[in-house]
């Protein structure tokens, strides 16, 4: 019993981090891994139970969790709580918000850049460098939001 428990442990915090590597906090991580293993739906009692966290930590976590679409709330006949379990393909939607939220950043900074050298000082003596740095650096973000974008569209088939 003692081997299955540290086993199961062990299996929880290796899920965890990685959770936490996709800006998940502990605790949502820590949630999201437990749903994931139980392979049941759980009320908040349950959850707060299995993760040794208050209630209402659990609520905020899988408010958060249910938010981005990880975590979907479960109708159980006869019960009037809430249960919860994670959703299907749950790693791979972490994924996808993941290359999302990169390919969202990597487009942002391509407009940025483009303004900042459009507002270069004609008159600046390092104008010719800054232009060329800006456009190099133009050239990684834009290469960088092609394989985002294409990624994207192939975790979304």
């Amino acid at each position: 019993m003692k081997a299955q428990n540290s086993l199961y442990d062990s299996l929880i915090m290796e899920l965890t981090r990685t959770g936490e590597l996709f800006r998940l906090s502990p605790t949502e991580a820590r949630l999201l891994a437990v749903l994931y293993v139980e392979n049941s739906s759980q009320t908040l009692d349950q959850m707060a139970n299995l993760i040794g966290k208050s209630k209402t930590a659990v609520n905020i976590a899988i408010r958060n969790l249910s938010h981005l679409g990880l975590v979907e709330r479960v109708w159980v006949k006869g019960e009037r709580k809430d249960y919860y379990t994670s959703a299907n393909s749950v790693y791979k939607k972490l994924m996808t918000l993941q290359v999302k939220q990169w390919h969202t950043q990597t487009t942002r900074q391509v407009e940025v850049m483009e303004q900042f050298k459009q507002a270069i000082p004609k008159n600046n003596p390092q104008r010719l460098q800054m232009q060329e740095k800006l456009s190099a650096s133009l050239q990684f973000h834009e290469q960088a939001a092609g394989i985002l974008k294409k990624i994207t569209a192939i975790s979304q088939s």
